[in-house]
Parts: C-alpha cells; structure tokens; sequence
C-alpha cells in the first residue's frame, strides 16, 4: 500500500507544472445535424418507447401475424395501408376477432378492405369458408377513426 502511494505522489511531483495532457485541446465538434441524428436514435431506443398495455402488445402481434401470413401468400397489395391495418387489429372489440373476408389461404389479399370484426365463435366456425351469420359482422369503419 505504501508503495503504491509512494509511486503516485512520484507521478504527481512529475506532472507538477505541465499542463494535463487533454485540458485546453478542442474536442469533437458536432454539427447540428449530427446533434439530431443522435438525438433521433436516442428516442427510438426501445426503452424509450411508451410501454404497451398487454391488449395493445397481443392486437400487434396479431396483426404482425397476419401481415407474414399474407406476405408468404403474397397477398400484401401495394393498395394495402399496414399502419391502418394495424389500427384495425388494435381497436377490435371484446369478443370479436379481425377477420379476412376472404381467407388468406383461399387467395383472399391482405387489405383493409377485406377486413371486418366478427364474434370470436362465428369467426372459428367459418375459418377459411364464405358461409357464415351476416348479421353478426361489425364493420371496422365504424369502429376505427380515419
């Protein structure tokens, strides 16, 4: 221990008089725009990011779902809004799940215009068949602001 404190007042006698090595040297200036580039990718850090309710994250996950499926059917046309498709999924109401009108596995395209909400059960009897309780359909644009 004592050594040690030996060699470090040697080191400060040493520097005694000379100015620190770095203090005084200009550094790296940023420009303004690297000051907003650096910003920019500082907020979308994803801890950064407003927390998503558990309803929030499984409609996305959801739609994320849907989006690859259609995308393996390549049935995502260059029509199709996937932010308001997104929406869709999200504002779906309690008990009722986004549905293709035409199935995706029947050819059907990934487009807001082929969505609607239908109840959960109705949506599970019909699976990739056209036959089902019309009344029941609740249209999303109703539902979701434009």
């Amino acid at each position: 221990m004592r050594d040690q404190a030996a060699i470090n007042e040697k080191i400060r006698q040493s520097l005694k008089g000379r100015p620190h090595p770095n203090k005084g040297k200009p550094g790296k200036k940023h420009t303004e725009e690297s000051k907003l580039r650096i910003s920019a990718s500082v907020r979308s850090h994803p801890s950064c990011q407003p927390k998503l309710t558990d309803a929030e994250r499984r409609a996305k996950n959801k739609a994320n779902v849907y989006a690859y499926r259609a995308r393996k059917y390549s049935a995502v046309l260059e029509t199709s809004d996937l932010k308001l498709i997104q929406r869709i999924y999200m504002a779906c109401p309690d008990g009722f799940q986004v549905d293709h009108i035409i199935a995706l596995a029947e050819g059907g395209p990934h487009h807001q215009d082929n969505l609607q909400y239908l109840p959960t059960l109705e949506n599970q009897r019909k699976g990739k068949n056209r036959e089902y309780n019309r009344t029941l359909v609740r249209r999303w644009q109703d539902t979701v602001p434009q």
